[in-house]
C-alpha cells in the first residue's frame, strides 16, 4: 500500500513540474505574447522601427531631385504610421548616389542602371575604387533620356562629331551623365578631355550658362521635356544633336534607341534621336528586409500622388518596374513583387 501511495504521489509530481515549465497544451491566462507571434485567429503586423532614412537625388534643376522630393513625400505619407520617414537630399546624381549608399552615408538613392551596373562590376567610374558590396536595387523609377542641346547662335551643330572644340557642359560631377557623356563622345571619335573645352555643372547653372553665352552645349540625361532644357528655350534657340546608328552601336546594350518628336520642346522643328536607358531606385543591401518591403509598396503604390507633383511620376508603376535592372534585387523588394504575383530575377 505504501509502494502505491509513493507511486501516485510521484506521479503527481511529475504531471506538476510538467506544467509549471510549460510542458502542458493550456494557453497562458494573462500577459502579452512574446514579440513577433500571433495570436489565435489573427496574425500580428510586422514590427518595424521608427527610422530616419535619407535618399540621394541629383542636382538642383535635374529630374532626380525634383522627383525625388515628390518620392519622399509620398512615401512619408503612406508609412507615417510606422513612423518611416525618407529625406530627399541633393547630390552630384548616379555615381555619388552609388558611392554613399556604399559607404553607409545614404540609405536610398536614384541611379542609372548603366552606373549601377558598372558599380556592380567595379568597372567605369569605380575601377579605381572597386565594386560597391552593400548597395542592391528595388526597382526601376523611369526612363531616362540622353539630350544634347546647343545654342543655335554659336554652332549649327547637329551631331556629336560637330560638337569638336566647343565649350560644353558634359553634366554634373559625380552625375551618370559624365559617363555617358564619354561613351557617346569615344564612340564618335572624341575625348571629352582634349576635343572640347569640359565644364562640370548642374543642369539647372548649365542652362543658365548656356543662355548667357558662355558655353556652347549642354549634355542632360533627364526625363522629357526637362525643365532646364524648356527654360532655355524662353530665351534662346537650340539645336537638337543626334546620336547616329553608328553610335549607339557602340554603347552597352541597356542603351535603346529614343526619339524625341518634333514639337517637344518649343520651337523643335525636326526629331532628335538619342539614346534612353532607366533610373531606378536603390538603397542599402543591409536595410532590413521588412523596411525595404514597406517602402518598396509604399513607392510602387503612389504612382498617382507622385505624378500630381512631377509629370514624370506617371511612369512609376509596377509593369516593367524590374526590366532593365541590372544589379541583384534587394530580398524586401523581391518579397513585394512576388506577392503581387510578379517573376523575379534570381540574381542574387
Amino acid at each position: 500500500m505504501k509502494k502505491i501511495l509513493s507511486l501516485a504521489l510521484a506521479s503527481a509530481l511529475v504531471i506538476g513540474l510538467l506544467a509549471s515549465c510549460g510542458g502542458g497544451n493550456d494557453k497562458p491566462t494573462g500577459g502579452s505574447q512574446p514579440s513577433g507571434s500571433a495570436s489565435s485567429g489573427a496574425q500580428s503586423t510586422p514590427k518595424v522601427d521608427p527610422q530616419d532614412l535619407v535618399m540621394g537625388t541629383g542636382s538642383t534643376g535635374g529630374t532626380y531631385f525634383a522627383l525625388g522630393g515628390a518620392m519622399a513625400n509620398a512615401i512619408n505619407n503612406k508609412l507615417a504610421d510606422m513612423q518611416i520617414t525618407v529625406t530627399a537630399q541633393s547630390t552630384g546624381a548616379s555615381v555619388e548616389n552609388m558611392n554613399l549608399i556604399n559607404a553607409g552615408e545614404m540609405d536610398l538613392g536614384i541611379a542609372m542602371n548603366n552606373v549601377a551596373a558598372d558599380a556592380h562590376e567595379g568597372t567605369g567610374a569605380f575601377k579605381d575604387s572597386g565594386a560597391v558590396t552593400n548597395v542592391k536595387a528595388i526597382g526601376v523609377v523611369y526612363n531616362e533620356v540622353y539630350q544634347i542641346v546647343a545654342n543655335a547662335a554659336t554652332t549649327k551643330a547637329k551631331s556629336v562629331e560637330e560638337l569638336k572644340g566647343l565649350k560644353i557642359a558634359v553634366g554634373p560631377a559625380g552625375s551618370g551623365t559624365v559617363g555617358l557623356t564619354q561613351l557617346i563622345f569615344e564612340a564618335a571619335g572624341l575625348d571629352i578631355d582634349k576635343d572640347i573645352q569640359r565644364q562640370s555643372d548642374s543642369f539647372g547653372d548649365a542652362a543658365t550658362k548656356m543662355q548667357d553665352g558662355h558655353i556652347d552645349a549642354a549634355c542632360n540625361t533627364l526625363a522629357v521635356p526637362a525643365s532646364s532644357i524648356v527654360e532655355m528655350t524662353t530665351s534662346m534657340d537650340l539645336t537638337y544633336i543626334d546620336i547616329s546608328d553608328e553610335i549607339l552601336a557602340k554603347l552597352p546594350s541597356y542603351f535603346t534607341r529614343k526619339v524625341i518628336e518634333a514639337g517637344t520642346y518649343p520651337k523643335q522643328t525636326e526629331d532628335c534621336n538619342t539614346v534612353t536607358c532607366k533610373a531606378v531606385l536603390y538603397c542599402a543591401a543591409d536595410l532590413d528586409d521588412e523596411t525595404v518591403y514597406q517602402i518598396t509598396k509604399a513607392f510602387y503604390e503612389s504612382g498617382d500622388e507622385i505624378a500630381a507633383a512631377h509629370a514624370t511620376g506617371k511612369e512609376v508603376q509596377l509593369e516593367g518596374c524590374l526590366d532593365g535592372v541590372t544589379t541583384p534585387i534587394h530580398p524586401g523588394a523581391a518579397r513585394y513583387f512576388k506577392e503581387m504575383g510578379m517573376e523575379v530575377p534570381d540574381n542574387g
